[in-house]
């Protein structure tokens, strides 16, 4: 890949070797047992891979589609806001990038989970009672 680092790119070939050495073992449990398929992907842009299960009734779809559908075990660089949390239960800017391990899925409305998620407003509330107190 053009702009990946020699040591980025060595990481996503043995990173691959090591799914490959578990994935006919992983696809037969997914399939038989869950209905669901498995899928390695590497994101140089991002400095980062990821490993995708999906269900195989969802094949047929187009990506945009069935990305609805996946969960995703990624690691890759991304934005977190850092900023207070407004009424929205989401923090706001600045952002920060990190690189790290996250889960996406849409389905259940996870999207870089843990790191970016939505504060219930009561733990709002609380943490600003908290700091207003002292």
């Amino acid at each position: 890949e053009p702009g990946v680092s020699p040591s980025l790119h060595a990481t996503f070939i043995l990173t691959w070797q090591l799914f490959v050495l578990v994935w006919p073992c992983l696809e037969i449990i997914l399939g038989v047992f869950t209905k669901h398929c498995s899928l390695f992907y590497s994101y140089p842009n991002a400095k980062g891979l990821g490993f995708i299960v999906e269900p195989l009734s969802r094949q047929h779809l187009p990506l945009s589609k069935r990305t609805k559908f996946q969960i995703r075990l990624d690691w890759h660089q991304f934005s977190v806001n850092v900023g207070p949390i407004g009424r929205d239960g989401f923090r706001h800017p600045p952002s920060i990038q990190l690189n790290r391990p996250h889960i996406d899925a849409p389905k259940w409305g996870a999207r870089h989970w843990p790191w970016r998620r939505r504060h219930s407003y009561s733990n709002v509330y609380k943490s600003n009672n908290e700091k207003s107190k002292k």
